[in-house]
């Protein structure tokens, strides 16, 4: 086997909340409010029940086949055409999603940390340190990921008890004002956005150790990770008002420069940033993990490590290239990424399962 690393079920469940909240956890209030408003924690909270849903479908697929991971999958189910075909459509998504990871850090870092950086150098940087963190091997990021997690998750509960004071129930009544058309497209993106891009999993479950409740580990990270979510749109929501939220990218982000405590505790946006960048890191390095590894596999080669370096300089050509400005990537970029989530985390995992269980019974009769 080309990966000999192995993750615990803490790793692996680790790693699941942090990909779950990902770069999320600062664009998702705004994103989701843009289709749903003042319903918008609705949109999420139901969400979460049919991400796990999404979920219970990508572990189906992988206990078709469980000692290959979805590249293996797609071409011993499909035939070498099509699965090749198959395949090279997951690569090009693993390449584009860590592209544009690392163009929403780049984006973020110059336009509210460091303006007078360029963009070239800010991602140059965190092409660095995915590359640093893949050469390092799997079981090092997974024991990474359980050294970030609590701190992550305490700051995020800080975070909504500083900020719990200044909310304000009337910012999301009417509950379904609107009707239920807006919350239905809330819906539909919170499935596309945290939880089919959860389907990199497929590529990792090999290399995992499989204990006992496993699935029902994994799962509830999933569901704990969306939950997370769920609670920053909905402090956003009471505090910034369904207006301010939609219309603030990074709205985690500006909610956090509200928080002052008796002119004390204030001024703490720097720790929020740092907690994105991590989650980002950790759900950008699984990503390229899954891109080097999956070419490896495609074109039966003995390692992937030869291929990390140039893997990295071609993430961060697309990271440059991928949208002009900021402008372009959120009204253009973002509204058509949900199809391409949708036929990754849903279509194409269906397809698998169909197809395999079709060629079962055609083998039976």
């Amino acid at each position: 086997m080309i990966e000999k690393g192995r993750l615990t079920v803490r790793q692996l469940g680790s790693l699941m909340f942090l990909c779950t909240i990902g770069e999320q956890i600062i664009v998702f209030p705004s994103m989701i409010t843009s289709y749903a408003h003042q319903d918008a924690w609705l949109s999420a909270l139901l969400g979460v029940a049919g991400g796990a849903g999404i979920l219970s479908i990508m572990l189906v697929v992988y206990k078709l086949q469980p000692r290959m991971n979805l590249i293996q999958h797609a071409l011993h189910t499909l035939g070498p055409w099509i699965g090749a075909f198959i395949s090279c459509f997951y690569l090009f998504y693993f390449l584009m999603g860590t592209s544009a990871f690392i163009r929403e850090i780049g984006d973020f870092m110059t336009t509210q940390i460091l303006p007078e950086s360029p963009l070239f150098i800010v991602n140059l940087l965190f092409v660095f340190t995915l590359v640093w963190g893949l050469l390092s091997g799997l079981e090092p990021i997974g024991r990474s990921a359980e050294v970030f997690l609590p701190l992550i998750v305490l700051f995020l509960l800080i975070l909504t008890v500083c900020l719990f004071p200044q909310s304000h129930l009337d910012n999301i009544k009417p509950v379904l004002g609107e009707g239920f058309l807006n919350p239905f497209k809330g819906f539909v993106a919170v499935l596309t956005y945290p939880y089919c891009e959860l389907c990199i999993f497929l590529m990792l479950f090999p290399y995992a150790k499989k204990e006992a409740h496993w699935e029902k580990d994994i799962l509830l990270a999933a569901i704990i990770g969306g939950l997370m979510l769920t609670l920053t749109l909905t402090i956003c929501l009471l505090v910034m008002g369904p207006f301010m939220t939609q219309h603030h990218w990074f709205a985690a982000f500006n909610l956090s420069l509200k928080i002052n405590i008796g002119n004390s505790l204030q001024r703490i946006e720097a720790f929020m940033a740092s907690v994105w960048i991590i989650a980002v890191f950790f759900k950008s390095i699984l990503f390229f993990y899954s891109f080097v590894l999956g070419i490896t596999h495609l074109f039966k080669l003995s390692s992937y490590r030869p291929l990390i370096l140039p893997g990295a300089l071609l993430v961060l050509a697309m990271s440059i290239v991928l949208a002009p400005n900021e402008n372009f990537y959120l009204k253009v970029v973002i509204p058509y990424w949900i199809d391409w989530d949708l036929t990754c985390g849903i279509a194409i995992p269906l397809l698998l399962i169909m197809v395999h269980k079709l060629r079962v019974r055609l083998r039976k009769s």
